[in-house]
């Protein structure tokens, strides 16, 4: 049976100001929820867990994994691990900048930081946004410039706060062309072996006949 759980003031402010921070600032005003079937929280070492059956939402934002755990340093800056499992993926849903569009994501694991502000995503990773359905070993994803990152398994992480390649852009049609095919003429080609025609003196054409019947 899912309880739900009044988040502590610290984690409160914490997810307002990023958390799994999500593209619509919007929803940072709105109440968030979260329900699992346990939870421990640890608030002298800033460490917060949320395991089974998890699912959080805040206004227009959705995530459900198996469990959730969250950790502040020292700094003040936080990282949030959401794990799944490979039969059932860890998955978050969130508008784009344009309030428009949605990006959602799944992997085995899911990872956030936010003094990065990127996403990334852990095995048999999958995000969906309005231009872009891409699937990978490794996928970063960059909240802020909406730009994405695939990586295979076991290629390096790139530094924290390097920005991520931009996207490249579609191949474009290649031109239209328009092949016109002449219809075929109804008129009748005059045979080459058609005699030859004179007029006559009073006007009316008569056929010349050569004697060889050329």
């Amino acid at each position: 049976m899912n309880t739900r759980f009044v988040l502590p003031t610290v984690l409160l402010v914490l997810f307002s100001l990023s958390g799994l921070a999500f593209a619509d600032r919007s929803d940072n005003n709105k109440p968030m929820n979260f329900s699992s079937t346990s939870a421990s929280m640890d608030d002298l070492r800033k460490i917060y867990t949320y395991t089974g059956q998890v699912r959080m939402t805040q206004g227009s934002r959705l995530l459900t994994a198996n469990k959730v755990a969250i950790k502040q340093d020292a700094a003040g800056f936080s990282k949030s691990v959401a794990t799944g499992a490979a039969n059932k993926l860890a998955y978050i849903k969130q508008r784009e900048n344009d309030g428009k569009g949605w990006m959602e994501g799944w992997a085995e694991r899911i990872e956030y930081d936010d003094r990065t502000d990127k996403f990334i995503f852990f095995d048999q990773a999958h995000i969906k946004t309005s231009s872009d359905d891409v699937k990978g070993d490794v996928i970063i994803y960059d909240n802020v410039t909406e730009r994405y990152q695939i990586l295979a398994k076991g290629q390096p992480i790139p530094e924290v706060g390097k920005a991520l390649p931009a996207q490249p852009a579609p191949p474009p049609h290649p031109p239209k062309t328009t092949s016109f095919i002449p219809a075929p003429s109804k008129a009748t080609l005059p045979s080459t072996t058609a005699p030859a025609i004179s007029n006559a003196p009073d006007g009316r054409a008569k056929a010349v006949i050569s004697p060889d019947g050329k």
